[in-house]
């Protein structure tokens, strides 16, 4: 029978390496998500709905800031800002003006993440 502290240092240590390991496929290409979403988020705009607009611009702010630590790049981190002030200007309006706006910050983002390419 093991002792009480070797049964906890090996559950430990076992916990431990399974949090640290990687799983074995490849990561997605989350600025190509980013990039796709954000396309989305531009048509929505363009037919004025807001509410998938918002939708697809959040999308694309996951995929680009899980981007941004895959390649740290300035241009990344620009089309960031923009998303999230086009997320601001969409979010909660149904205002034409506002909408073609929030669509024109998309707009930016897209050119951002493209020019990373």
């Amino acid at each position: 029978m093991m002792s009480r502290r070797l049964m906890i240092l090996t559950l430990s240590m076992g916990l431990g390496l399974g949090a640290l390991a990687r799983p074995a496929y490849a990561d997605p290409n989350y600025l190509e998500q980013a990039i796709s979403d954000t396309k989305e988020a531009i048509a929505a705009g363009n037919q004025m709905e807001a509410a998938s607009f918002v939708e697809h611009i959040d999308d694309a702010y996951d995929h680009a800031r899980s981007a941004v630590w895959q390649t740290p790049v300035d241009p990344i981190r620009k089309g960031i800002k923009y998303l999230r002030k086009a997320a601001k200007l969409a979010r909660g309006t149904s205002m034409d003006k506002r909408i073609a706006k929030a669509t024109e910050q998309a707009q930016l983002a897209l050119e951002q993440f493209q020019s990373v390419k």
